[in-house]
């Protein structure tokens, strides 16, 4: 399966120099592979040795004169993990005139906080592309009616190492990324930061189970020895890391000064929630156990990603309503002024109590677009109320 994620690939294959970017197993060099020409492609190992793509060893110095030159003769040369070579790598990409197509491709949290800061070497002389998780919008145009009945699944597939795997099912998924799951976070972290990846673990697995304010985090990193006091400050480089890398997303409480945070990768969010209340890093679980358990846990992982993503497809932030009258799912905000209200209701049937809640809650924003999500749109109606399901996001307006 191959999904087409037109504005990602626009800014690599448009750009002349392009630094891209982010965490690892997110697509990076699936991007460059697919849908950009290159005349050669060198991957850096983690003791620097530099391989070409057919796993030939290329001297370090042969490889900056290759570089130099074929950048000359106007080719495009991708380099993966470049970060790997060092500052000195850097120093010569600086002094060189910026001809040709040079792709440098890396997934390291050092990079993002100081390749792209004033000091850098590199600073004005590449474009920056940052490869997030896929947009669930992307994978609803890619398989268009191929994915109807199959939405929690694509959710999963936000994560292309799903897609690579050949997963067909959350709970297979779940099963069979528990360990490489956690190890994502360590290879986040270059080696000087990497001390510091349990307290970047503490917070993920805090919002996992919906202590998702900086004050419930720091708590829950105090509860563990993590912090040395119950301090929100303590902790708030870690969560703008988190949030600058892609893997928490930041929310705006409606009506108040106050902000919440989500998992960007419905894989992440289930894992670290499962392991918090079940302990599956220690144990295998088995199949029913695990369908069990993902029936708590796939509702709320498809609120996130169908609010998030109705949102993106209307131009609008999303803020979160927690106020203790009751609660909607998403408020879509666009240019400061809210225009939608949106519910999502993922079961295989909705009964009168849940229709009822659903209208109570979305008749509190009168004068909103009032939008509710289901499985299948036919299940339910409701007068005054647009009830789509995942596909229709594409042709909404």
């Amino acid at each position: 399966m191959i999904i087409v994620r037109p504005e990602l690939t626009r800014r690599i294959t448009s750009g002349s120099w392009v630094m891209v970017y982010g965490r690892r197993k997110t697509g990076k060099t699936f991007l460059v592979k697919q849908f950009q020409r290159y005349d050669r492609f060198y991957f850096v190992g983690r003791d620097r040795t530099i391989l070409e793509e057919d796993m030939t060893q290329v001297p370090y110095d042969v490889f900056i004169d290759r570089l130099g030159r074929d950048l000359k003769d106007d080719r495009t040369v991708v380099v993966d993990e470049f970060h790997r070579l060092g500052e000195g790598f850097f120093d010569i990409l600086h002094a060189m005139d910026m001809k040709g197509k040079l792709i440098l491709i890396s997934s390291t949290l050092h990079l993002s906080r100081t390749l792209l800061s004033g000091s850098s070497p590199l600073l004005g002389k590449v474009q920056e592309v940052k490869v997030p998780p896929v947009d669930f919008i992307d994978l609803l145009a890619s398989t268009r009616w191929r994915g109807k009945g199959r939405y929690e699944m694509l959710a999963f597939m936000k994560e292309p190492m799903v897609i690579a795997l050949g997963y067909n099912d959350p709970v297979d998924t779940i099963i069979g990324s528990a360990l490489t799951v956690s190890s994502l976070i360590g290879e986040i972290f270059t080696e000087e930061d990497r001390k510091l990846s349990e307290i970047y673990e503490s917070v993920l697995r805090s919002v996992a189970v919906g202590r998702s304010t900086s004050g419930e985090m720091s708590s829950f990193a105090f509860s563990r020895k993590l912090i040395r006091k119950d301090d929100p400050s303590l902790l708030q480089q870690y969560i703008r890391n988190l949030c600058d890398l892609g893997i928490l997303r930041k929310y705006i409480v409606w009506g108040r000064k106050r902000f919440v945070f989500r998992h960007v990768s419905p894989l992440m969010s289930a894992y670290y929630s499962i392991d918090e209340r079940y302990g599956i890093s220690n144990r295998e679980m088995t199949v029913d156990e695990g369908r069990s358990i993902m029936d708590q846990i796939v509702p709320r992982v498809m609120e996130d990603v169908l609010r998030d993503c109705l949102a993106d497809r209307l131009g609008a932030v999303p803020h979160l309503d927690m106020s203790p009258s009751g609660e909607v799912d998403g408020i879509l905000v666009r240019f400061n002024k809210p225009k939608a209200v949106v519910e999502v209701k993922w079961k295989k049937r909705l009964d009168r109590k849940d229709v009822s809640t659903v209208e109570k809650n979305l008749d509190r924003y009168p004068d909103l677009r009032k939008v509710l999500i289901v499985p299948d749109r036919d299940m339910v109606s409701i007068e005054g109320i647009e009830i789509i399901e995942p596909l229709d996001i594409l042709d909404i307006s």
